[in-house]
């Protein structure tokens, strides 16, 4: 090829990619504004057609749809026809996710602490995790995660409720289930069941309180019996060791009110045993008060003979009468 023909050839070559440069620096602009403005319009007309949960994309001047049924499908197709500048329409059917709420259980007992449940991310997980061992040590995790669980506030707010609870609880559970968090169980004394309150309200979760707190008689009834010195009314030395077994029931039930009753046997005169039981029964009550138990908790009442618990017809059933009995008192 001569020199100068292949100067025009390279020259006429130049001038076409110049001349494809401009077309395509101007047609991918606009194309793109068209896509932008249909996008926008069709979505518009499938809101006003009541699916604003559809998800439509353009390439050009063709729509892609994607909707959850076939009946909104038609609705689709039927809609965006309609709309100005578009030139095709093809749907798709997408069965929604089936997704479920998270759930959470802490459970202590026995010494161990045991997580179960489903959460949306890893991260979810591992904020339950640290928070529970930072409260109760080591716990044996079993909490799994799914994509399919939706995300809950409340996940967010219960590592900080975990943080707080008191570490001497055991037997009880935090639950999350429903959108609710819920605490069962039994807290070994009342100022347990206090501390749990206290840290439920320091992490601003609201919950459902169902943890109860054992009845306190059966565990006075199980303290050693009160005795006292014979004719008097100073207690022996075991006995001020379950007078201090007392004090502390009663101080880690701080709601619990008692009525101390004083009795005795029949020996003596009616009168003589009337004074001894009301100094026996008073002496419990001081007693108890200056073991920091508040005077306005305990009532003390002397019976003397009147009230016995078995017939006074031999020396064991007399001692079995000598008694100071502590009844806890509701209302």
């Amino acid at each position: 090829m001569r020199t100068g023909n292949r100067r025009l050839w390279l020259a006429a070559l130049l001038a076409v990619l110049a001349l494809a440069g401009i077309t395509t620096a101007q047609l991918v602009p606009n194309r793109h504004r068209i896509e932008s403005t249909l996008t926008d319009r069709s979505v518009q007309a499938l809101a006003a057609a009541g699916q604003s949960d559809a998800a439509v994309t353009f390439t050009g001047r063709d729509a892609v749809v994607v909707t959850d049924s076939d009946a909104k499908a038609d609705q689709a197709r039927r809609v965006l026809t309609a709309v100005d500048g578009v030139r095709a329409v093809r749907v798709t059917v997408e069965a929604p996710i089936a997704t479920t709420p998270p759930t959470f259980l802490l459970a202590t007992g026995h010494g161990s602490t045991v997580l179960t449940g489903t959460v949306p991310t890893a991260e979810v997980r591992a904020a339950l995790h640290d928070a529970a061992t930072a409260t109760f040590g080591a716990v044996d995790d079993r909490v799994t995660v799914a994509a399919t669980v939706t995300a809950d506030p409340l996940l967010t707010a219960l590592p900080s409720l975990l943080r707080a609870l008191p570490v001497q609880a055991d037997d009880f559970a935090v639950r999350l289930e429903g959108g609710t968090v819920t605490l069962s169980g039994t807290a070994p004394e009342e100022t347990t069941h206090l501390a749990l309150a206290a840290a439920v309200e320091r992490a601003g979760v609201p919950v459902v309180d169902r943890v109860t707190v054992p009845d306190l008689q059966p565990r006075l009834s199980a303290v050693p019996p009160l005795e006292f010195r014979t004719g008097s009314a100073e207690l022996t030395e075991a006995s001020r060791k379950s007078l201090r077994e007392v004090a502390a029931l009663l101080e880690s039930n701080p709601s619990a009110n008692v009525r101390i009753d004083g009795h005795t046997d029949s020996s003596g005169s009616e009168a003589t045993n009337l004074w001894v039981s009301r100094a026996r029964a008073d002496a419990v009550r001081t007693g108890l008060i200056g073991l920091g138990v508040s005077a306005d908790r305990l009532t003390a009442t002397g019976y003397g003979e009147s009230r016995p618990k078995v017939a006074n017809d031999s020396p064991e059933h007399r001692a079995e009468n000598r008694r100071v009995e502590m009844t806890v008192v509701t209302g």
